[in-house]
């Protein structure tokens, strides 16, 4: 079975398990135990002092009433009420603070949850990050983690919701033994309001999925708006007001869903009103018939005219807090989700071992592809099809051809980053599947030619090792066959420089020299297969012509594969593919290519032509200077 098909239909499965309400509250409040313990235990604490504050808050002036009534003495009046204010004072403190400590604290959450779904993006196999389903799931989950007030609202609300709870056992036993019909009358209310705040959660839920594309539509805007690469494009092409637009379009669809998410919240808070308006309103009734009756004290009217009021108060604040938690349990649900992607579904669970793995190494990679077609996700036609080919260990092949031809395709199922629809790929007679992921990764040196360099210090990027780690004489070595040791050696700081324009006091590189540590790199590694992509695309013909000759030293014992649109820059290779159309068109060296006459020699000429028009222009410009 197709591993995408796999992979979208693990999404809806799992969509509709871990999106329940509960589930998803527990798990944040699990997680919060994971991160902080006292993030978990101040969630559950100030309901006792909470509820017993308000009590002796609802028994201070009865019992002042009850003492005026009874004829006690001004003392122990005095007495009654100072340590009933007192105990009710300390006992807010305790439940402020907590409180506090939850309000202060919540952001270091959403960087507990933002640390989980960051290490599990880069732990995916690459393919689901292209995948619909993903993206789509992925633009979720970043946009709930942005919305950081509700996560802050979900851990306040925990401590009222029990202390609601705790209000409506305790108040609710009180009052039923005056009166059993006022705590059904309640009871019938909550019923109501729980009923309205189901059908107001499906209602949300419904209309958060549909924020995804447009919160994806803006994250891109956003990221394009910052990205110095694209920012050249926007200002020369004067893009600026056509992604104002879109973004001013993304947010007007936006801002629609959630005013239909604000208007059904209306609605529920209205019907909560008019129920609790009704039930309030009988018990006051019923109160004030036993008082004027003679059948209560008036302490005793004052106690349970708070009890009433309390409880009502304590239901309303259990709808209210359980209706924060609302939109907390979905973005919840979006996390629980993607945490719970499976981060591999083509790799083997135990590999190969480190004894099989050296010796692979020992003996040198031998590459074959059989039969290999390959469509994208969403495609109608194979980008690759049919795919036979085979690199011999330490043989040095060159994969040419024209934009579309499918030459990045392939070098991303040799990478393991794409799995075949159809045939299979082996290495040294094993399946790809049957390795680790990591174990296979080890075996493979690349250097893409849109790398990534990170900000953080030259030694780093180029080992991904701390300074204490970094075996010395390899790094020198790869520096110098890279041609990038001049450049690291006349560097104030050398290794320990920082990288990249965002980091004060960092360094940065033209395309060449950028070119030539991303090679760097690759041989740093030591890998026994080595895949080039474009690496002398920023590079001038001279440096051009001597890396050719650094990478002919650096490529001995390894097996390597060349990708280059420029065809004369491929001549050193042992062998050269021409991919049209998915499939390898002409095979051979480039003598044998270029005595057939077919395709590759056409090519070839139609570039030497362009590149020696050029070269005579360049000469004819500067002798007229």
């Amino acid at each position: 079975m197709n591993t995408s098909k796999k992979a979208a239909g693990f999404l809806r499965t799992r969509g509709t398990g871990t999106g329940r309400w509960l589930g998803n509250i527990l798990y944040n409040i699990k997680a919060s135990k994971a991160w902080d313990q006292k993030l978990f235990y101040y969630q559950f604490l100030p309901a006792i002092p909470g509820v017993t504050a308000t009590y002796l808050g609802l028994l201070l002036p009865a019992r002042l009433v009850q003492g005026l009534e009874e004829g006690w003495e001004i003392q122990r009046i005095l007495a009654c009420v100072l340590l009933l204010y007192v105990g009710m004072c300390l006992l807010k403190m305790a439940d402020k603070g907590m409180g506090e400590y939850l309000y202060r604290n919540y952001p270091t959450l959403i960087m507990y949850y933002e640390k989980l779904c960051y290490g599990k993006v880069m732990r995916l196999d690459y393919r689901m990050l292209e995948e619909p389903e993903t993206a789509g799931l992925m633009a979720n989950t970043w946009n709930v983690l942005r919305s950081e007030f509700g996560f802050r609202n979900a851990l306040c609300a925990t401590p009222q919701i029990l202390g609601s709870l705790a209000g409506i056992g305790w108040y609710g036993i009180l009052i039923a033994r005056k009166n059993y019909g006022i705590l059904l009358l309640t009871l019938a209310n909550t019923l109501f309001n729980t009923l309205l705040m189901s059908w107001l959660r499906k209602k949300q839920e419904k209309l958060h999925k549909k924020v995804g594309a447009y919160s994806k539509k803006t994250a891109y805007i956003n990221r394009m708006s910052m990205d110095r690469q694209a920012g050249k494009d926007i200002r020369i092409y004067r893009m600026t007001d056509w992604f104002l637009q879109k973004y001013d379009r993304a947010l007007g669809d936006m801002d629609s869903i959630y005013r239909q998410i604000h208007d059904g919240a209306f609605l529920r808070a209205a019907g909560e009103a008019l129920a609790a308006f009704l039930v309030n309103g009988f018990s006051y009734f019923y109160l004030i018939s036993l008082l004027v009756k003679g059948e209560m004290s008036a302490s005793g009217f004052v106690l349970y005219m708070g009890l009433v009021g309390s409880l009502s108060g304590y239901f309303a604040q259990l709808m209210g807090q359980l209706l924060v938690l609302n939109p907390v349990s979905v973005s919840v649900g979006y996390i629980r989700q993607f945490l719970a992607l499976p981060e591999s579904m083509d790799w083997s669970g135990q590999g190969l071992g480190a004894e099989k793995l050296e010796e692979l190494k020992r003996e040198g990679i031998r590459v074959d592809f059989e039969q290999v077609s390959y469509t994208y996700p969403g495609g109608e036609e194979p980008v690759l099809h049919q795919i036979n080919l085979t690199i011999a260990p330490g043989e040095k092949l060159a994969l040419i051809g024209l934009n579309g031809a499918g030459k990045t395709t392939l070098v991303k199922l040799l990478c393991g980053f794409y799995r075949p629809d159809r045939g299979r790929i082996l290495i040294n007679g094993i399946p790809a599947s049957d390795f680790a992921r990591e174990e296979y990764f080890e075996l493979i040196s690349v250097l893409f030619q849109d790398s990534a360099l990170l900000p953080m210090t030259l030694d780093f990027n180029l080992t991904g090792k701390g300074a204490e780690a970094i075996d010395r004489k390899r790094l020198t070595w790869a520096l110098k066959v890279s041609g990038f040791w001049e450049k690291y050696q006349s560097l104030p700081q050398k290794g320990q420089s920082l990288l990249v324009r965002e980091v004060s006091g960092s360094v940065d590189f033209s395309g060449g020299e950028k070119q030539k540590l991303l090679f760097a790199r690759a041989l740093y590694k030591e890998a026994p297969l080595m895949i080039l992509d474009e690496p002398t695309a920023a590079l001038d013909p001279i440096a051009e012509n001597e890396m050719y000759l650094k990478f002919d030293e650096a490529a001995q014992g390894r097996t390597c594969l060349y990708i280059s649109h420029r065809l004369s820059s491929t001549r050193f290779c042992d062998r050269i593919l021409l991919m049209e159309q998915g499939q390898v068109m002409e095979e051979g060296t480039h003598e044998e290519l270029m005595a057939r006459g077919g395709r590759y020699r056409e090519l070839f000429e139609m570039q030497s032509r362009y590149y020696r028009e050029r070269e005579e222009q360049r000469r004819r410009n500067a002798f007229m200077e």
